[in-house]
């Protein structure tokens, strides 16, 4: 369906009024598409699908029941009865959250988002990374 969006396709170069020669738009969305943030977050949703199904190990677990006591904390603490879930990122707009409880999961994160993004074609921006440390509360 995207690449239906380019054929025939052409675009100029336009520079204090010289144009270039015609050429071949192949990748990409055309500027102010309504549709370029649902693609983006499709892509991204594979992307990161891709990175991170095989890896169990670098994933936060968020623990949950669904038994309808939502604020009953004593119930998550029983053996029995309640799901695990692992998170390994969470996504807002064009911008992503990788999660780990440990430095070795954090760097085994980034290789597995790395290469993720280089097989789909897509680029970290060093510039816009950051890396956000929050120690675990100590216990009394």
């Amino acid at each position: 369906m995207v690449h239906q969006f380019h054929d025939g396709m052409l675009a100029r170069v336009i520079n204090d009024g010289d144009s270039s020669d015609a050429f071949s738009v192949t990748n990409g969305v055309k500027p102010g598409c309504v549709l370029a943030p649902t693609l983006f977050s499709m892509t991204f949703s594979a992307m990161l699908s891709d990175a991170f199904c095989n890896d169990k190990e670098t994933s936060i677990k968020i623990r949950y029941r669904n038994d309808g006591r939502l604020f009953n904390l004593q119930r998550l603490q029983a053996k029995t009865k309640f799901e695990e879930h692992p998170v390994c990122d969470f996504l807002f707009a064009d911008d992503c959250t990788l999660n780990a409880a440990r430095e070795a999961q954090m760097q085994q994160s980034m290789n597995c988002f790395s290469t993720a993004c280089r097989n789909f074609g897509l680029t970290i921006s060093t510039k816009e990374t950051e890396v956000l440390h929050q120690p675990a509360p100590q216990k009394t």
